[in-house]
C-alpha cells in the first residue's frame, strides 16, 4: 500500500536560496513531488523578482516555472490538479505583478519626456520596442500573464503604438 503525502502549502516567495535548496533536498529525500515542484516554483519566483534583472531574464524564470514545475502528474486526483493550478497561478501572479510595475513606471518616464519637451517620435519608437519585449505586440495573451494582467497592460500600451 502506497502513502499518500499532504498536498504541501504553496511556496513562501523572498526566501534565500539555500531555503529552497533544503526544501528540494528534503522533498527529493522523502520523496515528495508535489513538495519539490512547490520549492521550486518558489525559487524561480524569488529569482525573478530582483530589481536587478531586466525583464527577459525575469520571463525566462516565470515561463520556467510554469511550463517546468506548474504541471501536474499524470491523472491527478482533484486536489493535485486544484494544487498544480494554484502553483501556476501564483507564478502567472508575480509575473503580472512585475509586468505592470515596470509598464507603468516606464510610461510615467515617456510621459515626463514628453512633457518636457523631448519629441514624441523617438519615444514612441522606443516604447513600442519596450512593450514588444514586455508583451509582444501580438493579440494573445502569453501564459505567463492573467487575463487581468493582460488587459492592464494592452490598455497601457496602446497610448504608445
Amino acid at each position: 500500500m502506497q502513502r499518500v503525502r499532504p498536498i504541501p502549502d504553496m511556496p513562501a516567495i523572498g526566501r534565500p536560496e539555500s531555503h529552497y535548496a533544503r526544501l528540494v533536498h528534503h522533498a527529493d529525500k522523502v520523496g515528495d513531488l508535489h513538495l519539490h515542484e512547490a520549492a521550486k516554483v518558489g525559487q524561480y519566483i524569488t529569482l525573478a523578482l530582483d530589481p536587478r534583472l531586466p525583464w527577459p531574464k525575469k520571463m525566462k524564470y516565470f515561463d520556467h516555472a510554469l511550463r517546468r514545475h506548474c504541471i501536474p502528474p499524470p491523472l491527478p486526483d482533484d486536489d493535485v490538479w486544484i494544487f498544480y493550478r494554484a502553483l501556476g497561478n501564483l507564478v502567472r501572479q508575480h509575473a503580472g505583478e512585475q509586468a505592470l510595475r515596470l509598464a507603468l513606471a516606464t510610461d510615467d518616464e515617456y510621459t515626463k519626456r514628453i512633457a518636457a519637451g523631448f519629441p514624441r517620435a523617438p519615444v514612441v519608437l522606443e516604447a513600442r520596442q519596450f512593450f514588444y519585449e514586455l508583451m509582444t505586440l501580438g493579440s494573445e495573451k502569453p501564459v505567463h500573464f492573467t487575463e487581468e494582467d493582460w488587459l492592464q497592460l494592452k490598455l497601457i500600451r496602446e497610448q504608445w503604438l
